[in-house]
């Protein structure tokens, strides 16, 4: 049996769907609530929660005429401001990580030396100029740009594992450019 509360959302929905923006404004006031609701209890960040509902609105905005029953509004606008707090999740534990990764990094060469000498610079800059175009650009792009993977891997239109592993790559070969050097210098 639908009340009518369903039935006053099936025909907000369908108006939506034909475009009228005042049905679409009484759809949000309706069931922003509930979206920023389910958001911050994705999320747990109550400063980026409305952003991302905001974002789950543009979407609905953009999809709401593929909606086929109107009857599934409730689950379905739920479901794409989910996806977005969890989306949005997922990119801030990149770049929690690339953060962790950085400190330890940094953490790493201080413990080995203070300031790195001229030479050694000179060196990283060789090593950098030597690597194949294509791990060159990602480690300039992560390191100088300071770029996360994601928005790197969608910037050069490659997977995730792709960006990824020249990164790897990279690291390694730089890291045996300078070990060499540094050996190299301890020789003489």
């Amino acid at each position: 049996m639908k009340t009518s509360d369903h039935i006053i959302e099936e025909w907000l929905v369908i108006n939506c769907q034909a475009g009228d923006r005042k049905a679409f404004e009484l759809l949000v006031k309706r069931w922003n609530p509930k979206m920023l609701g389910r958001v911050y209890y994705t999320t747990k960040d109550a400063s980026a929660t409305p952003d991302i509902v905001q974002d789950a609105w543009i979407t609905i905005i953009k999809k709401i005429k593929t909606l086929r029953d109107p009857r599934a509004f409730q689950g379905w606008s739920l479901r794409i401001a989910t996806r977005m707090a969890v989306d949005w999740i997922r990119s801030n534990q990149v770049n929690r990580k690339r953060e962790d990764i950085r400190k330890t990094a940094q953490a790493e060469f201080a413990e080995h030396s203070q300031r790195p000498d001229e030479g050694t610079l000179d060196a990283l800059k060789r090593a950098i100029d030597k690597l194949p175009e294509e791990q060159k650009m990602v480690i300039q792009l992560f390191y100088q740009e300071n770029l996360s993977i994601l928005t790197i891997s969608g910037l050069l239109k490659l997977p995730v594992g792709t960006i990824k592993s020249r990164l790897f790559r990279g690291r390694e070969y730089l890291k045996g450019m300078l070990e060499n050097k540094l050996y190299q210098d301890e020789k003489e």
